[in-house]
This record gives C-alpha cells, sequence and structure tokens, in this order.
C-alpha cells in the first residue's frame, strides 16, 4: 500500500484481511486507503469514493486475481500487472529505475488529507446495524467494522475536514489496540493459529 509504485503477478490474491482475527489494518493500511478516497473522490466527494473500500476491509475481501485487485482499489490504475510470474522481478526492476529517472520524490509529510468525518462514519456505522439485525455479522463483527469507518473518516471531526498522516495513523493504532485487548478478537487470533479459519464469533 506505501509503494509509490505496485508490480503484481496476474495470479496474486490481494486484500486487508486483518478483520478476519479480529483487528484491523495498521501499520498505514487504513491510512493509505484514506488517501486513495479522498484522491478518487469525485468533486470533493470522499465519502463516495470510500464506500466501496470500506467493504472491501470490513469484509476481509481478497481479490482472485490481480485485476480484481484493482477493481478493489487495492491496486492504482498506474500499477502494472505482469502475466507471467517469471517476469515480475525484470518488470518491477525497470519501472524502480523508470521512477528514479524521472525524478520521482516522495511526498512532502503534513499534506492536508480531506475526510468523510463523524457523518461519513456514521452512515458506514448505519449499515452496519441492518446487516446485524438481519443475522449477516456479529456483534464483534459490528465492533471491528466500527472501528474500520472511525479511522477511514478521520475519527470523529466535521465532515470536510482534513488532517494529516499522523492523525490516521494514531487512530488506525488507538483501534488497533483495543481490538487486540478484547477476548473476543484474542479467540480469533487463537483459532486461525490453530485452524488456518477464520472464526465468526
Amino acid at each position: 500500500m506505501h509503494s509509490a509504485r505496485t508490480v503484481a503477478a496476474l495470479e496474486s490474491y490481494i486484500g486487508l484481511v486483518e478483520a478476519g482475527v479480529g483487528l484491523l489494518p495498521a501499520g498505514g493500511g487504513l491510512k493509505e486507503i484514506a488517501i486513495r478516497a479522498a484522491q478518487n473522490a469525485t468533486g470533493g466527494d470522499v465519502f463516495t469514493a470510500l464506500k466501496g473500500y470500506f467493504e472491501t476491509v470490513a469484509m476481509a475481501k481478497v481479490s482472485a486475481s490481480a485485476l480484481e485487485a484493482r477493481e478493489f482499489g487495492l491496486l492504482r490504475a498506474s500499477d502494472v500487472i505482469v502475466y507471467h510470474a517469471d517476469e515480475l522481478l525484470y518488470v518491477a526492476k525497470n519501472e524502480a529505475k523508470a521512477l528514479a529517472e524521472s525524478g520521482w520524490r516522495p511526498l512532502l509529510p503534513g499534506r492536508a488529507i480531506p475526510i468523510a468525518g463523524d457523518v461519513g462514519a456514521a452512515t458506514l456505522k448505519a449499515g452496519l446495524v441492518n446487516m446485524l439485525e438481519g443475522g449477516f455479522i456479529s456483534a464483534h463483527d459490528v465492533e471491528i467494522a466500527s472501528r474500520i469507518a472511525d479511522t477511514l473518516c478521520g475519527g470523529q471531526i466535521e465532515r470536510g475536514s482534513t488532517v494529516d498522516e499522523q492523525w490516521l495513523l494514531d487512530l488506525e493504532r488507538k483501534h488497533f489496540v483495543a481490538l487486540a485487548q478484547m477476548p473476543k478478537t484474542q479467540e480469533r487470533i487463537a483459532y486461525t493459529l490453530k485452524t488456518g479459519k477464520p472464526l465468526r464469533n
């Protein structure tokens, strides 16, 4: 998620699947998604760009291919998909050289990122209540997804506000640590380590 350019083999399974073990993608995963949503927002409507990302992460979706990962927004339009896996390293090295030769530089820290704010988070959480009442998800699924929504939307601040990357990273860390301390998350982690399968509790 942090790379300037990704080179992926066609038959790549890509996803941010931490929700499956009761956690949320930390280490900048949600921060990067919030930035991509802001960059892809049409007419400044960050929330519309964010909805698909939220569903992908909250449901721990995994792409069946790199092409589907592009549809999910986990790969960008500028990212390269290699159809023959044995060419992956060669293509990646050429992409890195091209970036260097073009004078690519990372963006400066502290840039302003527009977020969906409290209204966006509340809208995403309202959909979770309907899924809970319908028996499609558990109460702990709601807890996890609510924290994902809060992070992606920038927390409980006014819609249309801007934050920096550190703000989003701090939200990620806060929610990750809170979830990691919950018994139901610990049950999920232990079950997955033992069986290799997710637990719905």
